[in-house]
């Protein structure tokens, strides 16, 4: 169990520098993204998956009230 554990975070790296190099491949082909977009994370199912705007949130906070 422990040993599966540590394997399938390697296998979703290898992925992801799979899915990296193909987007990069296709930029080089073709000048642009624009053929790969619909394969890719939008922005915002990105900010989601990292609580992007608590964070940005908490970040004004912590800034904001040392101004004062």
């Amino acid at each position: 169990v422990g040993v599966a554990m540590v394997l399938y975070p390697l296998s979703a790296f290898r992925a992801m520098n799979k899915a990296a190099l193909n987007v990069y491949q296709s930029i080089l082909a073709n000048g642009d993204q624009k053929a790969v977009v619909d394969s890719m994370q939008t922005r915002a199912e990105l900010y989601d998956f990292l609580n992007y705007h608590s964070f940005e949130q908490k970040l004004d906070q912590l800034f904001s009230s040392k101004k004062s």
